[in-house]
Formats: C-alpha cells, structure tokens, sequence
C-alpha cells in the first residue's frame, strides 16, 4: 500500500479498501459519498471572521462618539460641535423645572390611635397639627391629642357628620349630603362650651368654602341652592338657585378680583348628562347678579385650584379626561386623556403639576401643566398603585399628596396608603393600615398625616 494511505473496511462485504474510494475492488460494491457540509460550514466561518477582523482593526472604536437622540419636546438645545463627547446624552427634562424641593424618599412610619367602640367618619388636623378633630358615627366630634392619642374633647352634633370642613384656624363645619339633611352643624373649636351653629344651606349639603377674609362662608346642597353666611353667628347673608346641583365650591381669582365658581351636573335617568361651572362676583348685588355659565364636560369629579388661584383642574370620569380652565383674563379650557375613572384631581409644586386618581385603571396619572396650558400639549406619566384610590389630601404645601386605597362603596373596606412626592412627582412610599381606610388629613407643617379606618375603629398616623 502506497506511503501515506491508509485501508478502511468496505460498508458492504467489509474487506479493506482505500480510504475514499468509490468502489470496492471485492465485491464491486458502492460506498456511500461522505458529507462536505462540516468542512464548507468551517471554511465559511473563517472567510468571514477574517473580513470582519480586517474591517474592525482597520477602524477606530466609536464607543464614545454616538449619535445624539432625537430631540424631543423640552429637551435642551444641542451643545457645539467643539464640545468634547460625552459617554452618554442627556435625558430630556421638563422646561423650567428646579431641582426637588423634598428628598426622594422618606422613612414614613405608620401608628394606630384606637377609638373605642366608635367608627370614624372623617377628620382633620388643628392649626398647629398638635390635635385630630374627628367625627364619629355616633354623632360626635371628638378632639384628640396626637402625641398621646387621649381624648381632650367631645360634642354632641345634630347629624353625623361624614365629611370634615377645617377653615379660618378656628371653624370645623360637619357636613352630611343625605337629602333629608338640611343644615351644616359648625363648631368654634377654641370654644367647646358652646352649641354649634347650624348653617341652613338646603337639601343635601354637598360643600362649603371660606371667603378671603375669614368671617364669610358659601354653601352649596343638592337642592341647587347656593347660600352666603355670616360667621360667627351664622346668619344667612344672601342665597340664589342654579340650574344644577353645586356638588363643588370654589374660590378663583380673575382680573377684576375674586369669583365664585359653583360645578354640578345633571342627570337623566341615573347618568350623566352635562355639567357646567356657574362664575360670579360675590360682591355684586343681587348675589349672583352677573352669573355665567360655562359647559365643561359630562362627569366632573372633585377639582383643585392652582395656587395663583386663577385655574381650576378637575377630572371628568365619564370621558377619562382632565380638564384644566383658565379663567384668569378669559375662560380658556386645556383638556387630557388620563387613566380610566378618575375620581379627584390635585395641583402640585407650585402649579408645575396636575395628579388625577385613577379608580378603574388603579393608577394615578401626573400632567404637566405648563406644557397643558402653554402649547396645549398632553404630557402624561402613569404611577401604577397597589389598589383602587379611593381619597386624596395634598400637604399645604403642596409638596406631598396621601392616598388612601381600598374599592368603592360605603362604609370602606380597604387598607393602606400611599405617599406621592418629588419633581416630578413618584411614589415615595406605601404603607399598611387598618381595615377600612376612608378619609385623610395632612398636619399644616406636612410632617404628619392621618387617615380614618372604619371597620378597625381607629385613626392611623402617618408620620
């Protein structure tokens, strides 16, 4: 056999043969033709590892020399071309926004303030955040001492009172929308010894607001009535009827001075059917002399004013929007879309945010509000929450928002709070509570706050 050859066995009568010969010399047999792919796959492979090896030693690295991103709305104007590379390009950030005014985070903890045999209703912290006033239900309002959870003072009332109204450092009005209900109980809190004065504003008191100075007070109730009063002794001033129920009240400011903004809607057949905002100075003669009405939607739920005082930002839960009205020089109306069923509305960081509670979608949605009012633009980010919203109380500040969660339906059922915070703003924190989390109140310096839990019969602190 020739040097460098070697025999293999036949396939068929397996008697040797040359190694790659086609035919055996025995038994004239074929053998099977071995397969090439292996070598042509490898040969392959190393034409084109070298190419490649060619093409990146031929060229230099551009890790550090990225194309910027493409520039979006807000972002900051693009640096010289002379300036040397960054590792990475900036992210687009908000116009005019400042640096938080609040850390990120905070270790907030949760304590419990125990009741007795009472549920809570609702609540509402004192001028120096030192004393909780709460309603019960069994038709008391009660002081309590925050440091010490001792009961300090309590009151009997003519109605139980199911929301809290602080005002004027001194005020708690006790408010309860049942139509067979037609009087406000409001109590001097600096003088316990005296019966309350009962405010007669109509069937189903839906809210109340403080006039700039303190010692006036505008009521509105389901009976579409909208009253003015005289504090402290009660004494109706002025009332006018308007086309719709006024389930809100505010205070806005116009050019020309303060208004009354009163929003209600109407209903066919349990559903909405058009909600309009009434605007008129309170000071002219008649009350309501020169009212004008404004459509805003179809559902519109619990709203915010900005702090300038000349916008209002409320949420329609029937079109899952929010809407923002300007009515500063003229009525002017910016709308979004937000996460489904929102239920209330608030204005943060000196007016640079707008947060909407989410029921159905369990978000909360933040707007930026410059961007909204100036181009008109929806700019939106969505904070997912452990549960449904269900009540929301922004610090005085505004630099803080506590939302209690749990479903809808009365009494309350669920557990828990979050806390909103930062620029822009996040959720810092959430936190367990007892059973049936309903209402929340934030202590003035924004240090503390508190939410009513029914079924526990007890106050959680937030602090």
């Amino acid at each position: 056999m020739s040097e460098g050859l070697r025999s293999v066995p036949c396939s068929l009568c397996r008697r040797p043969i040359l190694e790659g010969a086609r035919k055996c010399k025995h038994c004239k047999g074929w053998q099977p033709e071995k397969s090439r792919t292996p070598r042509a796959a490898i040969m392959m492979f190393t034409t084109i590892a070298s190419v490649f090896s060619v093409i990146v030693t031929s060229q230099e690295s551009v890790v550090e020399s990225a194309p910027p991103l493409t520039a979006l709305a807000g972002d900051p104007a693009p640096a010289s071309s002379s300036t040397a590379p960054t590792t990475a390009a900036p992210a687009p950030v908000l116009p005019e926004r400042r640096p938080p005014a609040t850390p990120p985070k905070k270790d907030w903890k949760a304590r419990e303030l125990r009741m007795g045999d009472v549920h809570p209703l609702d609540l509402c912290f004192s001028k120096t955040g030192q004393s909780l006033f709460v309603s019960a239900d069994d038709a008391t309002l009660r002081e309590y001492r925050v440091d010490t959870g001792e009961i300090v003072h309590k009151a009997t009332i003519p109605v139980k009172g199911s929301r809290i109204v602080c005002f004027a450092e001194r005020y708690v009005a006790l408010l309860n929308s049942d139509p067979a209900v037609t009087q406000v109980p409001v109590f001097d809190v600096t003088r316990w010894d005296r019966d309350p004065v009962l405010l007669e504003v109509g069937a189903g008191p839906t809210d109340l607001v403080e006039m700039n100075d303190g010692t006036v007070i505008v009521g509105g109730s389901k009976s579409h009535r909208l009253s003015r009063f005289a504090l402290p002794s009660g004494r109706l001033l002025d009332d006018m009827t308007l086309p719709q129920a006024a389930s809100q009240v505010f205070l806005l400011h116009t050019t020309a001075g303060h208004s009354l903004a009163a929003l209600g809607a109407l209903s066919h057949e349990g559903r909405p059917d058009g909600a309009w905002m009434d605007l008129f100075d309170p000071k002219e003669s008649p009350f309501g002399a020169t009212r004008r009405s404004i459509a805003i939607g179809r559902d519109p739920r619990a709203g915010s004013v900005t702090r300038a005082g000349s916008s209002l930002l409320f949420p329609d839960f029937a079109a899952n929007t929010a809407k923002l009205v300007d009515v500063g020089e003229e009525t002017r109306a910016h709308s979004v879309d937000v996460g489904q069923g929102p239920i209330a509305a608030f204005i943060m960081r000196d007016d640079l945010y707008g947060v909407t509670l989410n029921v159905t979608a369990r978000t909360a949605t933040t707007i930026d509000l410059p961007l909204l009012s100036s181009a008109d633009k929806a700019s939106v980010t969505t904070l997912m929450l452990p549960d449904e919203p269900r009540r929301g109380r922004l610090s005085e500040d505004r630099s803080l928002l506590f939302v209690s969660l749990g479903p809808a339906g009365e009494p309350a059922r669920g557990r828990g709070v979050v806390v909103i915070g930062g620029e822009p703003p996040e959720i810092l924190t959430s936190l367990e509570t007892g059973i049936g989390v309903d209402t929340v109140a934030v202590a003035p310096d924004g240090a503390r706050a508190a939410v009513a839990t029914y079924f526990a019969k007890s106050i959680t602190l937030i602090e």
